[in-house]
């Protein structure tokens, strides 16, 4: 057995750094000493053999062996660990493994490192910010405010807070969207949303205007559509002009009639002409007719106080006894929480 048969690498690639290594590891091979006497191994027929005994023979062979296989695994150890170093990239000072078995335990891949970007300006912090929380959880999107909430705008208590509050509006009653809006009004709730936001149109306050349909049909405190068809004023009935609904309207403001501006409507809110019909059957209409005629009286007379004066009695004095008693019924219901606070 002759250690010349393990063949130097003779030809590899030229210019790479590990084939340079590869090539001096491999004439380095040429020069691992060989065993001073290679024994003669053989075997011989176990009747010519001393002891005739087959596995005695074995076991001299293998006592022959053994020696020559350790100065092999030596020779060998010391010769490839320059190499083994060379490719893993260990330092020479860490000391060699038996038989370079580190080399051959999977090494790590790197990545390759992206290109490097140019950092992103970060936004300016407010000076009051809060610091972002650290988790990314998705947070639930917020429920829209109802445009009626009385948190959005503060809602009066008093008569006297309301008028510093009224801007008396012009609009049209008749929009087209009566029936839409109708649809929408199926509860006790629904009627005070509503109630709420024709208020806002017509620049009253949504709580003195409660107290107003409250104090003339008793709307909050029984089914609205009850109140929708009380009937007042019976005594004018002879004249076909008792007051009708939830803002007790005089039928004299419908059909066109002589209340309506001249027989023709009014021109402050388009010269509408609103129909009894009409009138009876929805309730946006109801409430529009109440916060119009109220808007109008306000703006007419000078106030709050005065308008409703005028609403009830058909005298703007506030302290005429009908009128005194309208406002002190109207101040109660503006704290009544029957009144106030249905569908808020």
């Amino acid at each position: 057995m002759s250690i010349s048969s393990i063949s130097p690498v003779s030809e590899l690639e030229q210019g790479s750094e590990t084939t340079t290594t590869l090539q001096r590891w491999a004439a380095s091979l040429q020069d691992v000493p060989q065993p001073q006497q290679m024994p003669q191994l053989s075997l011989q027929p176990a009747s010519q053999a001393p002891g005739g005994n087959l596995m005695n023979q074995l076991g001299t062979l293998f006592e022959k062996l053994v020696p020559l296989l350790k100065q092999l695994v030596s020779s060998l150890s010391q010769q490839s660990q320059p190499l083994l170093d060379s490719l893993s990239g260990a330092s020479p000072a860490a000391g060699p493994s038996p038989l370079g078995l580190d080399a051959m335990q999977p090494k790590p891949v790197m990545a390759p490192m992206p290109a490097q970007q140019p950092p992103l300006a970060a936004p300016a912090a407010s000076p009051s910010a809060a610091p972002a929380p650290a988790s990314s959880a998705p947070v639930a999107a917020p429920a829209p405010v109802s445009v009626l909430s009385t948190q959005q705008v503060p809602v009066a208590h008093s008569v006297k807070e309301a008028a510093s509050r009224t801007q008396p509006q012009f609009m049209p009653v008749l929009r087209g969207d009566e029936q839409q809006k109708d649809s929408q009004i199926k509860t006790q709730a629904d009627f005070g949303r509503a109630a709420d936001q024709v208020a806002r149109e017509y620049g009253l306050d949504p709580n003195l205007f409660r107290a107003q349909l409250q104090s003339e049909s008793n709307a909050f405190k029984q089914d609205f559509r009850k109140s929708m068809q009380a009937e007042g004023d019976l005594g004018r009935a002879s004249e076909n002009n008792t007051s009708i609904g939830l803002g007790q309207i005089s039928r004299k403001f419908l059909d066109g009639r002589e209340w309506a501006d001249g027989a023709s409507g009014n021109a402050r809110v388009g010269s509408q002409v609103v129909s009894t019909e009409q009138y009876m059957n929805s309730p946006t209409v109801q409430l529009r007719m109440a916060a119009s005629n109220l808007s109008q009286r306000i703006a007419d007379h000078g106030g709050l106080e005065q308008g409703l004066a005028y609403y009830v009695s058909g005298n703007a004095d506030p302290s005429n006894s009908h009128a005194a008693q309208y406002l002190a019924n109207i101040e109660q219901a503006m704290n009544d929480p029957a009144v106030v606070g249905v569908g808020r």
